[in-house]
């Protein structure tokens, strides 16, 4: 898989988005960025940090996923495969339902998709060297270039949505102690039960992730 670097990009999602509408790169690929200014984060935040940190986005063929993976669950499939790249790290960070990047109760990640045409481009944040107030860092060392190459391993691996959902189902319990937020509502996630294809009953309403 081809990787694209970059000292200074607006986004790495955008950036692949656009070259996949003018067809000036080949599926599937990566970009790589030591700094990011617009990155593209939950409900139309930015997603933005210092040189260090790692900001990336891969772009890979619908044909090219598990064929049971839900698509509006993709978001939880990539977080968990950089959680396991973390992991291969011999970092302790775990995935929050959708799709972030938590060590203990800090945010230090998270991961948004979007489908173009055939194509999932999947664009992910982790501070592995710096964080905002608020926000945590990478429990290992790690550089950006490793952490990406270690997770485009996980990615060809291609393990099926059956395996990915397996494991985080057993952290699901760590969700329960936060909030999550679709558009402008804010979601208690206490109650909140997970179905098999990543969605979530929340009362009598079945919340899906779009992200």
């Amino acid at each position: 898989m081809r990787i694209y670097s970059f000292e200074t990009l607006p986004s790495t999602q955008l950036w692949l988005v656009e070259r996949i509408a003018d067809a000036s790169v080949e599926i599937p690929c990566a970009v790589i960025t030591e700094k990011q200014t617009e990155g593209i984060g939950s409900r139309e935040n930015r997603w933005v940090g210092k040189c260090g940190n790692f900001f990336a986005s891969i772009a890979l063929s619908q044909s090219h996923l598990p064929d049971d993976l839900p698509l509006t669950s993709a978001s939880i499939y990539f977080a968990y495969l950089m959680k396991m790249s973390l992991k291969n790290l011999g970092s302790e960070t775990w995935v929050k339902w959708p799709n972030d990047l938590y060590l203990q109760e800090r945010k230090i990640g998270g991961c948004i998709t979007m489908k173009k045409g055939q194509t999932i481009v999947a664009g992910i944040g982790v501070n592995i060297a710096d964080a905002p107030h608020d926000y945590g860092v990478l429990d290992v060392k790690t550089s950006p270039l490793e952490l990406l190459e270690t997770f485009l391993e996980n990615v060809k691996k291609t393990p099926s949505w059956k395996q990915i959902f397996s494991n985080f189902r057993l952290e699901f319990e760590n969700s329960k102690n936060f909030q999550t937020h679709m558009g402008q509502e804010t979601l208690d996630l206490r109650e909140a039960v997970l179905q098999n294809d990543g969605s979530l009953i929340i009362g009598k309403r079945r919340v899906v992730s779009l992200r």
